[in-house]
């Protein structure tokens, strides 16, 4: 004689209880992705063009270069940056040639220690405020952020190092 398949009202619950959890933990999941998801993207916010900013092309000195990044990306800069008075003397200019937009980060040991607004093409800038002492001989990381004009879609970053004069 063949059992008949039953089921009791033992397994019945069990099945119920474990469905029942799996469906909380799947409720649970799908709440903190979605808390991840809609918070864990920033916002860009669009860099605001530099105040300090000035038309033309700053006057030359012995360490002052012209660094074509690529076509429509040149950038002009004082290689042997000057600080002095709490600013850094970068001589930083956006060719008339450029395409691009861009600002400036100067680093010192993997941190940040000023940024530029957005230079267009150009202008130049004499000086950036640090947020802290420079100690002269000391090596900086500037990069320059370059941006697609209206859009601000990225159109690369290039970085060079420098070594700081004292004045």
């Amino acid at each position: 004689m063949k059992r008949k398949k039953c089921v009791t009202a033992d397994r019945r619950k069990k099945k119920i209880g474990i469905l029942t959890s799996l469906a909380i933990i799947l409720c649970i999941g799908a709440a903190f992705g979605y808390i991840r998801f809609t918070r864990g993207y920033r916002t860009f916010l669009a860099p605001e063009h530099e105040a300090a900013a000035v038309a033309g092309v700053p006057a030359g000195t012995d360490s002052w270069q012209i660094l074509p990044v690529r076509e429509g990306y040149i950038v002009g800069l004082d290689t042997m940056p000057v600080y002095r008075d709490g600013k850094l003397c970068l001589n930083v200019a956006n060719g008339e040639e450029s395409t691009v937009w861009f600002l400036v980060r100067v680093y010192q040991e993997d941190k940040m220690i000023a940024q530029t607004g957005i230079l267009y093409p150009g202008e130049y800038l004499g000086e950036v405020a640090c947020e802290k002492g420079l100690a002269p001989g000391g090596a900086v990381t500037i990069r320059i952020v370059a941006y697609e004009p209206e859009t601000y879609h990225s159109e690369g970053v290039a970085k060079i190092i420098c070594e700081v004069a004292g004045a």
